[in-house]
């Protein structure tokens, strides 16, 4: 038996309609891949932006910048007719895709005005938080969301692991203010990984365990 759908009367039934329409569309591969196409050109857009570039070339990826942000926009409105509200809201991947959309047209609004609004022109850093739309190409790639369930599910886990290193940090941040406190006041300085205070110990402990310049602390101890 073939599938029918049927519609109400009136308005609401032509609404309907073309909802059902923009469903398809939005729920099809070809409108999936479109938009993770458009995502990978804007990230590659958005990386050719560098201190002391020319103006044509400046004024050309602000030009392709509008451009993918109508296209988001678009896809928005879209998804948000098909799919309607709630099961817009219910993955939270559009979280971030509606995130980056509203500050991107922010940045629209404070960038193309006058007067007051040409004050504001730091707003342009929210165009960093679209490089967060790469998160987007997370979800065609199976293995990747394999590992990102890993880490969502393990998350917990490294919260007492964090936890437990900071533990060990403090107990060592103490421990060298007892040992060493008072000991690198030597004729040329202070160094600035000491001892002498819990703070500065704190973080000379964080240093030795990143191994950032450890041989400086050491020869600096051995003196």
């Amino acid at each position: 038996m073939s599938f029918l759908k049927i519609y109400p009367y009136g308005l609401y039934g032509i609404f309907n309609k073309f909802r059902y329409v923009i469903y398809l569309f939005v729920e099809s591969t070809f409108f999936e891949n479109l938009m993770t196409i458009a995502v990978a050109i804007n990230t590659i857009v958005l990386s050719l932006d560098r201190y002391n570039i020319p103006a044509s070339e400046e004024a050309t990826l602000t030009t392709m910048n509008f451009y993918f942000t109508i296209t988001f926009m678009a896809e928005m409105t879209l998804k948000l007719i098909g799919l309607g509200p709630i099961t817009y809201l219910s993955d939270k991947m559009n979280y971030l895709d509606g995130s980056v959309v509203l500050l991107s047209i922010v940045e629209l609004a404070f960038l193309s005005g006058g007067g007051t609004l040409s004050a504001f022109r730091a707003v342009r850093i929210m165009r960093t938080f679209r490089v967060l739309r790469v998160a987007r190409l997370l979800k065609s790639l199976q293995s990747m969301q394999t590992i990102m369930d890993v880490i969502s599910r393990s998350i917990s886990s490294f919260c007492y692991l964090a936890l437990l290193l900071l533990l060990f940090i403090f107990i060592y941040a103490l421990l060298g203010m007892q040992l060493f406190g008072g000991n690198m006041n030597f004729d040329n300085g202070l160094p600035r990984a000491n001892f002498d205070s819990f703070n500065i110990s704190f973080v000379t402990v964080f240093q030795l365990l990143t191994l950032e310049n450890w041989q400086n602390i050491l020869y600096d101890l051995m003196r």
